[in-house]
């Protein structure tokens, strides 16, 4: 099949929509199908791919952390026809799904919509629009166009509910996000310690993501306070980096705790592998994730995970199997966390439960049932 994927953000951005996409792509290509990636010109990047192509661009960067892109293009339009593709997946509803309903509908193509963002939890983005309004209007805006696809994609069950009860009446099939289970299994533990000097006996917490308002980070900053007052044989790597960076800072150093956390900034992705690995445990505090993909990679290096129970997570871990889920609450969220660290044979149990329950999250997995999608689609239109 020769497939088209239009997304928003794209590499060099670094996203666990990114990293889906990166995921199902060479997945898809390593089982012989064609993928074609439709995205936003990044400023002063060139693509070793080439079948990534770029629409222009208008750069927000004083309000979202990467360019749009400009709705048409005639060169990318000629080319889409001579491209022949069999279907259309869009991984966003807004912008460049209007551009992927445009090309399936100008080419009788169908057309595959994956909701991967509480798109109602991002709209303080949008600072000029009261919020009494701006979350309805985006999930009434989500539906509109999910009822204008051939499928949609929930990659969780509350996802699929959520959508249900806004109205969606197209097919919806759960489809958790698939991921290299391989990538994250082998890697020496040493490295990130080495780096960043931490004693082996310390215990390290570890958290990976963009730091931003809607993950909550400023949360595991004041839980590790309670952690590391009850034992100072710990610290705290935080892997990415965001519009809330500086802020954190000063919070960290506010809370004393400037030489117990370590801020890696942006981490180059064949680099991610060793920093689970250096971690002991992995927090996670976010309410605003689909399916976290970092979940799923942290339980695949084995890392025993404490996170705030909330829609997306709760998909994924199971509480007191292969991890802990806690309400959104400081002192009961610190305690699982000494829990686990003043327990090493529990972190063992639960590290061998994580790995195996990861396997059911395999990219290969996932793309088989994704290829099935397509092919039923495109049945139907034929």
């Amino acid at each position: 099949m020769n497939i088209g994927f239009f997304t928003n953000i794209y590499t060099p951005t670094v996203s666990g929509v990114v990293t889906i996409i990166e995921n199902y792509r060479k997945e898809l290509e390593k089982q012989g199908h064609k993928v074609y990636i439709f995205a936003a010109k990044q400023p002063e990047y060139k693509d070793k791919n080439p079948r990534v192509f770029r629409f222009r661009s208008v750069d927000l960067s004083y309000e979202i952390a990467y360019p749009l892109p400009i709705l048409y293009s005639y060169r990318i339009s000629r080319m889409i026809k001579k491209l022949n593709l069999d279907v259309v997946h869009t991984h966003h509803f807004l912008v460049c799904g209007q551009i992927a309903w445009y090309y399936a509908k100008k080419f009788n193509i169908p057309l595959v919509f994956t909701h991967h963002t509480r798109y109602d939890l991002y709209t303080h983005y949008l600072p000029y629009v009261p919020k009494e309004i701006s979350k309805p209007l985006a999930l009434s805006l989500c539906a509109f166009f999910a009822n204008s696809c051939d499928t949609v994609i929930a990659p969780t069950q509350d996802i699929k509910d959520s959508l249900l009860v806004n109205k969606v009446k197209k097919p919806i099939i759960v489809l958790p996000s698939g991921i290299d289970i391989e990538r994250f299994s082998q890697y020496r533990e040493e490295k990130i310690r080495e780096k960043y000097n931490i004693d082996k006996n310390k215990i390290v917490l570890i958290s990976v993501s963009r730091l931003a308002p809607e993950k909550n980070i400023s949360f595991l900053l004041k839980a590790f306070k309670k952690i590391h007052l009850k034992n100072p044989q710990t610290c705290f790597i935080i892997v990415g980096d965001g519009p809330s960076q500086k802020d954190l800072n000063k919070e960290a150093e506010n809370l004393g705790l400037k030489k117990e956390i370590i801020f890696t900034g942006s981490v180059d992705q064949k680099e991610i592998p060793f920093y689970y690995k250096a971690g002991d445990i992995f927090i996670f505090s976010s309410s605003s994730e689909v399916q976290p993909t970092v979940i799923t990679e942290a339980m695949a290096s084995g890392l025993p995970i404490v996170a705030v129970k909330a829609c997306g997570v709760k998909d994924v871990l199971e509480n007191k199997e292969n991890g802990f889920l806690v309400p959104d609450n400081l002192q009961k969220f610190s305690q699982a966390v000494l829990r686990l660290i003043n327990n090493e044979n529990l972190r063992k149990v639960i590290s061998q439960k994580a790995k195996a329950a990861a396997k059911e999250f395999s990219v290969e997995k996932a793309t088989k049932k994704l290829i099935k999608i397509y092919q039923d689609d495109i049945n139907l239109l034929s």
